[in-house]
Protein backbone atom coordinates (compact mmCIF):
# COMPACT_ATOMS: atom_id res chain seq x y z
CA UNK A 1 0.00 0.00 0.00
CA UNK A 2 1.31 3.17 -1.06
CA UNK A 3 0.56 7.24 -1.02
CA UNK A 4 2.10 8.66 -3.84
CA UNK A 5 2.19 12.72 -3.53
CA UNK A 6 2.93 15.57 -5.80
CA UNK A 7 6.17 17.63 -3.87
CA UNK A 8 4.79 21.18 -3.16
CA UNK A 9 8.12 22.31 -3.75
CA UNK A 10 8.17 20.28 -7.16
CA UNK A 11 5.84 23.57 -8.66
CA UNK A 12 9.62 24.89 -9.51
CA UNK A 13 10.42 21.85 -11.53
CA UNK A 14 8.73 22.58 -15.63
CA UNK A 15 8.28 18.92 -14.98
CA UNK A 16 5.36 19.66 -12.66
CA UNK A 17 3.44 21.73 -14.92
CA UNK A 18 3.11 19.58 -17.69
CA UNK A 19 1.96 16.87 -14.97
CA UNK A 20 -0.49 19.15 -13.94
CA UNK A 21 -1.99 19.30 -16.85
CA UNK A 22 -2.32 15.28 -17.40
CA UNK A 23 -3.93 14.96 -14.19
CA UNK A 24 -7.22 16.42 -15.54
CA UNK A 25 -7.28 13.43 -18.31
CA UNK A 26 -8.38 9.93 -16.75
CA UNK A 27 -5.85 8.52 -19.42
CA UNK A 28 -3.07 10.42 -18.53
CA UNK A 29 -3.66 10.02 -14.71
CA UNK A 30 -3.35 6.45 -15.86
CA UNK A 31 -0.14 6.87 -17.85
CA UNK A 32 1.51 9.04 -15.05
CA UNK A 33 0.41 6.58 -12.54
CA UNK A 34 1.67 3.50 -14.84
CA UNK A 35 5.32 5.68 -15.29
CA UNK A 36 5.98 4.47 -11.04
CA UNK A 37 5.99 1.37 -12.12
CA UNK A 38 7.26 1.47 -15.96
CA UNK A 39 10.70 -1.03 -15.10
CA UNK A 40 9.29 -3.29 -17.56
CA UNK A 41 7.59 -2.19 -20.62
CA UNK A 42 5.45 -5.57 -21.37
CA UNK A 43 4.28 -5.75 -17.53
CA UNK A 44 0.25 -5.98 -17.29
CA UNK A 45 -0.99 -4.18 -15.04
CA UNK A 46 -1.00 -5.40 -11.41
CA UNK A 47 -1.99 -2.02 -9.30
CA UNK A 48 -5.16 -0.21 -8.17
CA UNK A 49 -5.03 3.67 -7.76
CA UNK A 50 -7.32 6.35 -6.57
CA UNK A 51 -6.90 9.68 -7.09
CA UNK A 52 -6.99 12.25 -3.67
CA UNK A 53 -5.89 15.37 -2.81
CA UNK A 54 -3.43 16.02 0.36
CA UNK A 55 -2.59 19.87 0.80
CA UNK A 56 -4.16 21.22 -2.09
CA UNK A 57 -2.21 18.80 -4.53
CA UNK A 58 -2.83 15.67 -6.07
CA UNK A 59 -1.88 12.35 -3.87
CA UNK A 60 -2.83 9.13 -4.89
CA UNK A 61 -3.51 5.28 -2.95
CA UNK A 62 -2.12 2.91 -4.45
CA UNK A 63 -2.28 -1.07 -4.03
CA UNK A 64 0.52 -2.93 -5.96
CA UNK A 65 2.14 -6.09 -6.23
CA UNK A 66 5.49 -4.39 -5.86
CA UNK A 67 6.20 -0.67 -4.61
CA UNK A 68 6.16 2.05 -6.85
CA UNK A 69 10.05 3.53 -7.70
CA UNK A 70 10.46 7.02 -7.99
CA UNK A 71 12.52 8.35 -10.74
CA UNK A 72 11.91 11.75 -10.79
CA UNK A 73 12.04 14.70 -7.96
CA UNK A 74 8.03 15.27 -8.71
CA UNK A 75 6.56 12.93 -6.39
CA UNK A 76 6.63 11.94 -2.69
CA UNK A 77 5.96 8.18 -1.90
CA UNK A 78 5.42 6.11 1.32
CA UNK A 79 4.77 2.39 1.02
CA UNK A 80 4.54 -0.29 3.90
CA UNK A 81 3.54 -4.00 3.25
CA UNK A 82 -0.11 -4.38 2.71
CA UNK A 83 -1.68 -7.65 4.65
CA UNK A 84 -5.26 -7.22 5.63
CA UNK A 85 -5.97 -9.17 8.44
CA UNK A 86 -9.15 -10.62 8.64
CA UNK A 87 -12.16 -12.75 9.87
CA UNK A 88 -16.18 -14.06 9.05
CA UNK A 89 -18.15 -11.61 11.08
CA UNK A 90 -15.77 -8.74 11.40
CA UNK A 91 -17.29 -4.63 10.77
CA UNK A 92 -14.98 -2.58 8.92
CA UNK A 93 -15.15 1.13 7.43
CA UNK A 94 -14.48 1.32 3.97
CA UNK A 95 -13.75 3.70 0.86
CA UNK A 96 -14.61 3.04 -2.78
CA UNK A 97 -14.91 4.72 -5.85
CA UNK A 98 -16.24 2.54 -8.48
CA UNK A 99 -17.72 2.19 -11.93
CA UNK A 100 -21.04 0.59 -11.66
CA UNK A 101 -22.39 -0.52 -14.90
CA UNK A 102 -25.76 -2.83 -15.70
CA UNK A 103 -25.22 -5.07 -18.91
CA UNK A 104 -28.74 -4.65 -21.19
CA UNK A 105 -29.63 -6.55 -24.30
CA UNK A 106 -31.08 -4.86 -27.11
CA UNK A 107 -33.45 -6.39 -29.66
CA UNK A 108 -30.89 -7.73 -32.08
CA UNK A 109 -29.55 -9.63 -28.79
CA UNK A 110 -26.16 -7.77 -28.52
CA UNK A 111 -25.29 -6.70 -25.12
CA UNK A 112 -24.61 -3.25 -24.11
CA UNK A 113 -23.50 -1.85 -20.89
CA UNK A 114 -24.93 1.12 -19.20
CA UNK A 115 -23.76 3.50 -15.91
CA UNK A 116 -26.68 2.47 -12.99
CA UNK A 117 -27.68 6.00 -13.14
CA UNK A 118 -28.53 6.61 -16.74
CA UNK A 119 -30.07 3.11 -16.59
CA UNK A 120 -31.99 3.80 -14.10
CA UNK A 121 -33.39 7.31 -15.66
CA UNK A 122 -33.57 5.74 -19.12
CA UNK A 123 -35.87 3.01 -17.25
CA UNK A 124 -37.92 5.45 -15.09
CA UNK A 125 -38.74 7.23 -18.62
CA UNK A 126 -39.99 4.16 -20.46
CA UNK A 127 -42.18 3.19 -18.02
CA UNK A 128 -43.87 6.83 -18.34
CA UNK A 129 -43.31 8.07 -14.72
CA UNK A 130 -44.12 11.61 -14.71
CA UNK A 131 -41.30 13.96 -14.31
CA UNK A 132 -42.26 15.17 -10.81
CA UNK A 133 -42.77 11.93 -9.21
CA UNK A 134 -39.27 10.34 -10.74
CA UNK A 135 -36.80 9.98 -8.12
CA UNK A 136 -33.88 12.94 -7.92
CA UNK A 137 -30.32 12.29 -9.13
CA UNK A 138 -29.00 12.16 -5.33
CA UNK A 139 -31.38 9.69 -4.66
CA UNK A 140 -31.04 7.21 -7.67
CA UNK A 141 -27.29 7.29 -6.71
CA UNK A 142 -27.99 6.24 -3.45
CA UNK A 143 -30.90 3.27 -4.09
CA UNK A 144 -29.07 1.61 -7.50
CA UNK A 145 -25.69 2.28 -6.41
CA UNK A 146 -26.36 0.69 -2.98
CA UNK A 147 -27.91 -2.28 -4.90
CA UNK A 148 -25.22 -3.07 -7.26
CA UNK A 149 -22.52 -3.42 -4.24
CA UNK A 150 -24.82 -5.29 -2.78
CA UNK A 151 -24.48 -7.59 -5.45
CA UNK A 152 -20.89 -7.36 -5.83
CA UNK A 153 -20.64 -7.88 -1.84
CA UNK A 154 -22.00 -11.24 -2.95
CA UNK A 155 -18.79 -12.80 -5.13
CA UNK A 156 -16.29 -10.76 -3.15
CA UNK A 157 -16.49 -11.91 0.63
CA UNK A 158 -18.72 -8.91 2.18
CA UNK A 159 -22.09 -7.56 3.09
CA UNK A 160 -23.62 -4.13 3.47
CA UNK A 161 -27.28 -2.70 4.53
CA UNK A 162 -28.56 -0.05 2.82
CA UNK A 163 -28.88 2.25 6.19
CA UNK A 164 -24.95 1.53 6.50
CA UNK A 165 -23.81 3.07 2.92
CA UNK A 166 -23.77 6.37 1.41
CA UNK A 167 -23.76 6.43 -2.49
CA UNK A 168 -22.35 10.18 -3.29
CA UNK A 169 -20.11 11.93 -5.66
CA UNK A 170 -21.64 10.30 -8.97
CA UNK A 171 -19.20 12.27 -12.02
CA UNK A 172 -19.31 11.42 -15.45
CA UNK A 173 -15.85 11.67 -17.08
CA UNK A 174 -15.04 11.58 -20.77
CA UNK A 175 -11.70 11.38 -22.58
CA UNK A 176 -9.91 9.89 -26.02
CA UNK A 177 -7.18 7.52 -25.95
CA UNK A 178 -4.10 8.71 -28.14
CA UNK A 179 -4.80 8.08 -31.63
CA UNK A 180 -8.57 6.34 -30.20
CA UNK A 181 -11.71 7.20 -32.47
CA UNK A 182 -14.06 7.10 -30.01
CA UNK A 183 -14.46 8.52 -26.46
CA UNK A 184 -14.40 6.54 -23.42
CA UNK A 185 -17.07 7.05 -20.85
CA UNK A 186 -16.81 6.24 -17.08
CA UNK A 187 -19.07 6.86 -14.55
CA UNK A 188 -18.08 7.01 -10.89
CA UNK A 189 -19.63 6.61 -7.67
CA UNK A 190 -18.01 7.11 -4.16
CA UNK A 191 -19.37 4.67 -1.79
CA UNK A 192 -18.59 4.63 2.13
CA UNK A 193 -19.66 3.22 5.40
CA UNK A 194 -19.22 -0.10 7.45
CA UNK A 195 -19.26 -3.60 5.62
CA UNK A 196 -19.44 -7.25 7.16
CA UNK A 197 -17.02 -9.72 6.50
CA UNK A 198 -18.43 -12.76 5.36
CA UNK A 199 -15.70 -14.73 3.37
CA UNK A 200 -12.04 -13.84 4.36
CA UNK A 201 -10.34 -14.89 0.82
CA UNK A 202 -12.99 -13.87 -1.21
CA UNK A 203 -12.91 -9.96 0.30
CA UNK A 204 -8.46 -9.80 0.63
CA UNK A 205 -8.72 -10.77 -3.03
CA UNK A 206 -11.01 -7.83 -3.75
CA UNK A 207 -8.58 -5.48 -1.76
CA UNK A 208 -5.91 -6.63 -3.96
CA UNK A 209 -7.15 -7.27 -7.25
CA UNK A 210 -10.20 -4.18 -6.80
CA UNK A 211 -14.03 -4.30 -7.71
CA UNK A 212 -15.92 -3.37 -10.28
CA UNK A 213 -14.68 -2.23 -13.98
CA UNK A 214 -12.76 0.42 -15.15
CA UNK A 215 -9.50 -0.50 -12.53
CA UNK A 216 -7.18 0.98 -14.49
CA UNK A 217 -8.47 4.36 -14.76
CA UNK A 218 -8.54 4.89 -10.89
CA UNK A 219 -11.78 3.00 -9.70
CA UNK A 220 -11.50 -0.02 -7.62
CA UNK A 221 -9.83 0.34 -4.84
CA UNK A 222 -11.41 -0.18 -1.62
CA UNK A 223 -10.06 1.13 1.61
CA UNK A 224 -10.76 -0.44 4.90
CA UNK A 225 -9.90 -0.47 8.41
CA UNK A 226 -11.38 -1.81 11.73
CA UNK A 227 -14.74 0.03 12.56
CA UNK A 228 -14.17 0.35 16.73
Amino acid sequence: MSRASLKPEAAANKEFWKLAMDLGDNYRIHRAIWSLFAKDPDKKRDFLYRQDEKDGFPSFYIVSEYAPENSSDLWSIESKKYTPSLFPGQKLVFSLRANPIVTRWDENGKHQRHDVVMDAKTRMKKEDIPENKRLQVTEIVQKVGVEWLKKKGETNGFEVSEGQVVATGYCCNRFYKPKGKHSVNISTIDFSGILTVTNTEALTDALYRGIGPAKSFGCGLMLVRSAR
